[in-house]
């Protein structure tokens, strides 16, 4: 017991020193986290496993998810969304379709059966918000870019846990698929999820002057936000874009928005106050630490001919990332926002989690499924946190202005 509190003391001074390593030499904090993750588990310290955590962690984790897209919402202006959801449902479907394919034909000699294959591909198509919002928020990318790239976080898991499992219901049934059920329960996902997200927005901040008169009432929007992704997911819609809106909500809605619908007797909206906003960012920094900490420990390495396909998964997704940013993000992005565009592919929490069910569902081909994707998720986040302090190279500042020449040269990618 104490080794373990002290473990956790060590954790939490190491993220401080890591955040602050990462606003000198980009290297980023997730990075480290995740290969001490993997350094203390079972194919290298073996001084803990995912099992020592039970049904603990994919908890826990889940929570860490919820409250990185909460507060990723809080960041995110509705004006600023509102301009950038063309290119955000460009950018993702383009993204996703082509991630898809792309890692369907790469496994498909490895999996055997092109359903099982292209159930892979979905999985693996979108990205991870518990890595790319922390970190598209720590490098300062511009408001319309960082809008486009949370977004896409958020929608790629609606697209995924959906078309994942109708895909995995195809399989097992052998093969029939239905494109307009797949089609209409994303929609219904988003548009639900996101109505929920904000009417619970509006709601908090009518109570919030009442809220604050109560002990240790801060952690009650945290209450809140898990009440929302709960009931969200129990009614089979998105409980991860509620949690968006939510935040978006609470920090878009003005104090006098009410008296535009009652002017005799306007309702007092409150506003959550900068120092709360702190907490808020505190409360993220310590999930964020679990969260890639216990991802390392997940991580599988046990199969070199499954590792080699992930490498070439990776290769293959990144490179397509290349061109698709190169031709769909708006010219008026910078060319430092369409580097960090190129490079937030990384895989995460949804695709560690979905890759899981078809072995559990005794899918045929189902456990190779699984350690691949696990393995594509550790490498792209590698990738990832790799490719951003490599950016700062200029060599690489030189190939970028090349390759993003139409777009605006401003700030530090311009020439």
């Amino acid at each position: 017991m104490e080794a373990a509190i002290l473990a956790i003391g060590l954790a939490i001074v190491a993220g401080h020193l890591l955040s602050a390593i990462f606003k000198r030499t980009r290297i980023p904090d997730v990075l480290v986290l995740m290969l001490a993750g993997i350094a203390i588990g079972p194919y290298a310290l073996a001084w803990a496993s995912p099992t020592d955590f039970g049904k603990v962690g994919p908890v826990l984790t889940t929570i860490a998810l919820i409250v990185i897209l909460f507060e990723g919402g809080l960041g995110l202006e509705v004006a600023t969304v509102r301009r950038a959801l063309g290119e955000t449902l460009t950018l993702t479907l383009t993204t996703s379709v082509v991630t898809a394919g792309l890692v369907a034909v790469i496994a498909y000699p490895l999996l055997g059966n092109w359903i099982t294959a292209f159930l892979l591909g979905v999985i693996l198509s979108g990205t991870s918000s518990a890595v790319v919002i922390p970190m598209i928020n720590a490098l300062g990318v511009a408001d319309r870019p960082r809008a486009v790239l949370a977004l896409e976080s958020a929608l790629t898991d609606v697209t995924c846990i959906v078309g994942a499992f109708a895909l995995l219901q195809a399989a097992l049934a052998g093969g029939e698929l239905h494109g307009m059920e797949l089609a209409s329960r994303m929609i219904a996902s988003l548009v639900v999820a996101s109505v929920m997200g904000v009417a619970g927005g509006i709601g908090w901040l009518l109570m919030l002057d009442r809220v604050r008169q109560l002990p240790n009432s801060f952690t009650l929007v945290f209450a809140v936000v898990f009440l929302l992704y709960g009931l969200a997911e129990l009614l089979g819609f998105s409980g991860g874009i509620a949690a968006l809106a939510f935040g978006m909500t609470i920090s878009n809605v003005v104090p006098d928005l009410a008296a535009r619908f009652s002017t005799r007797n306007p309702i007092a909206i409150a506003q959550h106050t900068d120092q709360e906003r702190d907490l808020f960012a505190e409360a993220v920094f310590l999930v964020k630490l679990f969260f890639f900490v216990y991802l390392g420990l997940n991580l599988r390495f046990s199969d070199p001919e499954v590792l080699s396909y992930a490498a070439a998964i990776v290769v293959a997704v990144y490179a397509a990332r290349l061109l698709i940013t190169r031709f769909t993000l708006s010219s008026s992005a910078t060319t430092t926002d369409a580097t960090v565009a190129a490079v937030m592919v990384p895989k995460g929490l949804a695709a560690a989690v979905l890759a899981s069910v078809p072995a559990q569902q005794g899918l045929a081909g189902g456990e190779v499924l699984r350690d691949l994707a696990f393995a594509v998720v550790g490498m792209s986040i590698v990738v990832t946190s790799v490719a951003v302090p490599m950016a700062e190279l200029p060599p690489v500042r030189w190939l970028a202005r090349k390759w993003f020449r139409p777009f605006a040269r401003a700030g530090t990618g311009g020439p």
